[in-house]
């Protein structure tokens, strides 16, 4: 039952995003409790010092090559400062 359950909210999301009518979860997340089916909701915000989306990303492309980099994934991962 979760997997269904995350997947219908995660379709309804990317339906409300695509044709616009409600209000998306950006800068929102969902915290679900399958045992109590309960829902919290939580507010985040973006870290300008994110290596994928905050002001100087790093990481500026997608990884295509999946057993390179499980072999090796320090390879891919971001040079520290």
């Amino acid at each position: 039952m979760l997997p269904g359950v995350i997947g219908v909210m995660m379709a309804t999301e990317a339906i409300k995003y695509i044709i616009g009518i409600g209000e998306p979860l950006i800068g929102r997340l969902i915290l679900y409790d399958a045992l109590s089916m309960t829902y919290r909701e939580m507010k985040i915000s973006r870290d300008e010092n994110c290596p994928l989306c905050g002001d100087n990303p790093v990481i500026t492309e997608l990884i295509d090559d999946y057993d390179v980099a499980a072999e090796n994934p320090d390879t891919f991962a971001p040079a520290a400062d």
